[in-house]
């Protein structure tokens, strides 16, 4: 690990697969950084785009190296960039995401300072095909237990990623940063969120996480993986998925007192929910027309 009067060294990871289109704006905002030391490390994860492949073949972007691999996911490309980085602290960036140039040097001051401090995060923007804040929840055990609320993009030490094991590579259809922060967390490691948005999350009409969100499938396997790996952390917290399970029970138990009239009587007149849902069906025919 390499420091001095520079600071601990930062590693930004970028996996890469078919994003040539987008690349260039995440490594020159890697570049941007104000803090000093960092390397910027490429892994190329089997991408067949031509494209893409011209773009990495000829890159020359200083302080950065990049790598290839026959395709195996995002969390086998960030493991191979983690394993080759030479820096303290490693922060991932999706090739088609830009942070903001102030980002790793404030994200850097709080692990220099705080030892206890294992993820250090920022708020976000969404860009792209949206726009606007990224509304995630703010970070809490609690939250962090539901669901996750920490993005891919934040700040850690290698250490903590040896310790753990790096990101599950079974993980292949999302949320394989879900995961890994989970288990940094259960190391006993706090985690701080910057009051700055420094971090940009492109929207895009076709991605892996809208894809992901798509199949129901793929995410009841991909949240079980994550449970059955992380036993000891759900059985620690359990107290909080039970809130949770019985709070969605009383919000359910709110919408069918509320509206559970409307339901019998549309039941028991079906001549209208048949029209009701006529008028449903025309009225989307009819947006799909524009």
């Amino acid at each position: 690990m390499e420091s001095g009067e520079m600071g601990s060294k930062v590693s930004i990871v970028i996996p890469c697969y078919n994003a040539g289109d987008y690349l260039d704006e995440a490594v020159q905002s890697a570049l941007a950084q104000t803090y000093p030391n960092v390397e910027i490390i490429i892994v190329d994860d089997g991408s067949t785009d031509a494209a893409t492949q011209k773009i990495l073949k000829n890159a020359q972007w200083p302080r950065t190296r990049v790598i290839h691999q026959a395709n195996a996911g995002p969390a086998a490309a960030r493991n191979k960039a983690v394993l080759e980085a030479s820096g303290a602290y490693i922060l991932p960036l999706d090739a088609d995401d830009i942070i903001e140039p102030e980002y790793v040097a404030k994200a850097v001051a709080i692990l220099d300072a705080r030892n206890e401090v294992g993820v250090v995060y920022c708020k976000a923007r969404k860009f792209g095909d949206e726009s606007g804040l990224w509304n995630l929840p703010a970070y809490t055990l609690q939250e962090l237990v539901i669901d996750n609320v920490i993005f891919v993009t934040a700040l850690y030490r290698k250490a903590d990623w040896e310790v753990v094991g790096g990101y599950n590579e079974n993980l292949r259809h999302g949320v394989e940063d879900y995961d890994f922060w989970i288990k940094i967390v259960d190391l006993g490691r706090e985690v701080v969120q910057l009051d700055d948005c420094l971090f940009n999350y492109r929207i895009q009409a076709k991605s892996r996480t809208k894809s992901f969100g798509e199949v129901r499938a793929n995410m009841v396997d991909t949240y079980a993986e994550i449970f059955r790996s992380n036993i000891g952390f759900y059985a620690k917290n359990a107290h909080y998925l039970f809130e949770h399970r019985f709070g969605l029970y009383d919000e359910l138990q709110h919408w069918r007192a509320r509206y559970g009239r409307v339901d019998g009587y549309l039941v028991s007149h079906p001549k209208l929910l048949k029209a009701l849902k006529y008028i449903k069906k025309l009225g989307s025919v009819l947006v799909g027309r524009r």
